[in-house]
């Protein structure tokens, strides 16, 4: 039997077992999107600064856009994992059910700019 038979055959024994009552149809999955924008920020001489606090993602995309000062380092800490990048890097974080927190510290004496983040994420 071809792939073809197969799948009509199969999409008609499942209509008729949903239209005679005997299966139930799941509702579908609602999935919702949500961006944050954190934009650019000055800190001063040796200060560190929180980005983002401690927040849980099921599913998320962290865009560094690379456009803050080589004098700041940006820390992302996925659940107890910390990863450092400087804040002139572009870069892509993938987050699934973690918690993520971004801190930026000014290694330099003077203020320094961080860079632009997105972080995209998905619920359902």
């Amino acid at each position: 039997m071809s792939e073809t038979a197969k799948g009509f055959v199969g999409g008609l024994v499942g209509g008729a077992l949903v239209s005679l009552g005997l299966m139930k149809l799941k509702p579908p999955v609602a999935i919702s999107s949500n961006l944050e924008m954190i934009p650019q920020q000055s800190v001063s001489g040796g200060a560190s600064v929180t980005l983002k606090s401690s927040t849980m993602y099921k599913f998320a995309i962290i865009v560094f856009h690379g456009d803050g000062d080589p004098q700041i380092t940006i820390t992302v800490t996925k659940d107890s994992a910390s990863a450092t990048l400087y804040g002139n890097e572009q870069a892509f974080e993938f987050v699934a059910n973690q918690s993520v927190q971004i801190t930026a510290q000014n290694t330099d004496t003077v203020v320094r700019n961080t860079p632009k983040i997105e972080i995209l994420s998905l619920t359902w």
